[in-house]
């Protein structure tokens, strides 16, 4: 007769290891993304074709650099049929509290002064950016989080 209880206790044990691999896998994917830019909105410090590693998040400052769902006069789009990516990439430029930058302020009825509680502000870096100078403001709830690194720089030749 054979003694399976080494057997059953190696099986165990690799069942085991796969749950808890498969749970922090689940976990990771809850708190990180990656997603690739589309478009040249943010260069010069980014370019079409970068991979971002992005943390889920709503703790945001001023500056970040964050992805956003598509915007159309600070509504949510959905990027149906559309070539344009699920995601945004935009420098958050103010938040609620803060002034409404002058450039902004054509798009958001040039009463506001102010951003209102639950807004933001997203820009673009290249000056033909599609951004909140076009929406006006963008919901926080629409921020989905914020770019920890570059996790690979584009292979596309800039000149092309």
């Amino acid at each position: 007769m054979i003694d399976k209880s080494p057997l059953l206790l190696a099986t165990m044990i690799g069942l085991a290891l796969t749950a808890s691999v498969l749970g922090g896998v689940v976990a990771t994917r809850r708190h990180l993304m990656v997603i690739d830019v589309l478009g040249d909105s943010m260069a010069p410090s980014l370019v079409h074709g970068d991979r971002l590693l992005i943390r889920r998040t709503h703790r945001l400052r001023v500056g970040n650099i964050v992805i956003a769902h598509h915007q159309e006069g600070g509504r949510r789009t959905a990027a149906d049929g559309s070539l344009a990516s699920t995601w945004l990439v935009k420098r958050l430029a103010a938040l609620p509290g803060d002034a409404v930058p002058e450039s902004v302020a054509p798009a958001v009825g040039g009463h506001s002064r102010q951003v209102p509680a639950g807004m933001a502000v997203l820009l673009g870096e290249h000056p033909a950016s599609v951004d909140s100078r076009l929406w006006g403001f963008v919901p926080l709830d629409d921020i989905e989080g914020v770019v920890v690194r570059r996790l690979r720089p584009s292979t596309v030749d800039p000149r092309r």
